[in-house]
């Protein structure tokens, strides 16, 4: 179904405007303003966001190769994801990010600040705003691959946290009031920030099963 949700024009400037399209699509699936399901007209996309078709076009062809929509009758609509399509992505994240975490808690003197600025920034955004609450979480869940220092593992975690499913699923939890829980988080911090290689690689993979239970 087509929705009736109004997006906030961009203002155009010295900006990738195909990018910015994006960006603000996305975070209209975070919040809800589009669901599963409903059509994204380019037309319309365009005339709310007040530039041409083009940039949209670019867009929505972005979020086809994301996983994020699917092509439709006179435009496109967000994918209504599995629960096997989920779970493969969960299941993708543990040998990724769970090596990350015991390397970053082999490196955790020199990834201190790093790591505990993230859980900082995660911990300031507010639960209401789905949209930010992902990023957050992303960027911290990203600061510990990144911390584990290793430039492939990171392609990995982007290439996984980049498709479509991702967004979806978090979405979807959001509908559902999931929120991100920062006390949770935290607890990951400090397995990591103790030196403990098993002990961070065993509660990120914990931290990650939790996650796909709630979807």
């Amino acid at each position: 179904m087509e929705t009736e949700t109004t997006l906030l024009p961009i203002t155009v400037g010295n900006h990738n405007l195909a990018d910015l399209a994006y960006d603000r699509i996305l975070t209209a699936v975070l919040d809800g303003g589009f669901t599963p399901g409903d059509r994204l007209v380019m037309d319309r996309l365009a005339e709310d966001l007040g530039i041409s078709r083009t940039p949209v076009r670019d867009a929505l062809r972005r979020m086809e190769s994301d996983g994020l929509v699917e092509p439709a009758t006179k435009g496109f609509v967000i994918r209504t994801p599995g629960a096997d399509n989920v779970r493969d992505m969960y299941e993708a994240r543990e040998p990724v990010e769970g090596w990350a975490a015991r390397a970053a808690a082999g490196r955790a003197d020199d990834v201190r600040d790093t790591v505990t600025a993230a859980l900082a920034d995660l911990a300031a955004v507010p639960d209401a705003v789905a949209s930010a609450a992902y990023r957050a979480n992303r960027d911290f869940h990203r600061a510990i691959v990144v911390a584990a220092g290793n430039p492939v593992v990171v392609d990995c975690f982007d290439a996984i946290w980049g498709r479509g499913l991702a967004v979806l699923s978090f979405a979807e939890s959001a509908r559902h009031g999931s929120t991100v829980d920062v006390d949770e988080h935290r607890v990951l911090h400090d397995e990591i920030l103790s030196g403990d290689g098993d002990r961070a690689e065993a509660e990120m993979l914990a931290h990650i099963r939790r996650g796909v239970a709630s979807v």
